[in-house]
């Protein structure tokens, strides 16, 4: 049996607070559960203390990147969907994050409609 929509769980890791907050509203009046995380660190704790069904990663944050980031939480967590976001998209950033199991790749910048449509897809909801 699929999980509805309400019951999914999304972490946002982004070291933008304006873009946390959008897709935190944006995401919330589609009834999904949002965390927020401004850094690396604190992402990987959110990861393992909220079990979320989908991470929303950015790429380029200062201290720990969306690379390393990732690669500390699939050393504890190899199933979570995962979704990049980038406005600086480079072969070996791509390259990397493919050998890490990311779902999605969006390009900044993106309208609200298209990370909707991403997540709906990585869920695999009909849109």
């Amino acid at each position: 049996m699929k999980k509805n929509i309400t019951n999914r769980k999304i972490l946002i890791i982004d070291d933008e607070n304006d873009l946390l907050d959008l897709f935190k509203k944006l995401l919330e009046q589609q009834s999904y559960q949002v965390f927020c995380a401004s850094n690396g660190p604190d992402g990987i704790l959110l990861n393992k203390q909220k079990n979320p069904d989908l991470i929303i990663l950015d790429m380029h944050m200062p201290e720990m990147d969306g690379i390393e980031t990732l690669r500390n939480i699939r050393k504890t967590d190899e199933k979570v969907i995962v979704v990049i976001l980038t406005g600086y998209a480079c072969p070996d950033t791509i390259r990397d994050a493919v050998d890490l199991n990311v779902s999605e790749y969006l390009s900044k910048p993106f309208g609200n409609s298209e990370l909707l449509n991403v997540i709906g897809k990585a869920f695999g909801f009909n849109i």
